[in-house]
């Protein structure tokens, strides 16, 4: 049995934008709560039409998540507590984690607080792009901590990959993509 913990809602999916939203469960496991924006590669598919491993974004659909804590701790500059999508097909190693200043990644989905770097005071580069990004992480990891203790979820947590969040779901339509 699964439990729905995260939803992200792309911009568009095969197109060139790195945008999206992230809904995070609340605290009472009833409604979808806006968390924060989403940055991952645009899509870009090989011969068969199938997401490229570190050089696009992953498919849509359900991912069953896991915790990863290995590697560096973020004091020491590494990732830190993050989330990993399990069974993405074809493709390993996709996590939800802190973004670094420099936004680069290799397939993964970032946290982040602000929404283009085009019409932005951050730039790339900016070292509140990572400090940010780390308090949106620990803000899934003590909801993710909230739930699991709460007794109303059993299974394992997922996050769903859409266009856009289904409107009985929804509870601050300022962030919608419909």
């Amino acid at each position: 049995m699964a439990w729905e913990f995260l939803y992200s809602v792309r911009r568009e999916f095969q197109g060139d934008s790195n945008w999206g939203d992230m809904y995070m469960q609340s605290a009472d496991n009833r409604a979808w709560e806006w968390l924060c924006y989403t940055y991952e590669l645009p899509w870009k598919a090989d011969a068969a039409g199938k997401s490229i491993n570190k050089k696009s974004r992953v498919e849509m659909g359900v991912y069953e998540l896991r915790v990863r804590t290995d590697g560096k701790s973020r004091d020491q500059g590494g990732k830190g507590w993050r989330l990993e999508l399990r069974n993405t097909k074809h493709r390993d190693n996709v996590q939800i984690h802190r973004a670094a200043p420099s936004m680069y990644i290799e397939g993964c989905i970032l946290p982040v607080h602000f929404n283009t770097l085009s019409a932005s005071t951050i730039q790339k580069g900016d070292p509140v792009i990572r400090s940010k990004s780390i308090e949106l992480m620990d803000k899934i990891q003590s909801r993710w901590s909230t739930l699991l203790n709460s007794g109303t979820v059993t299974g394992a947590p997922t996050l769903c990959i859409a266009e856009t969040l289904p409107a009985e779901l929804l509870t601050n339509r300022s962030h919608a993509h419909a």
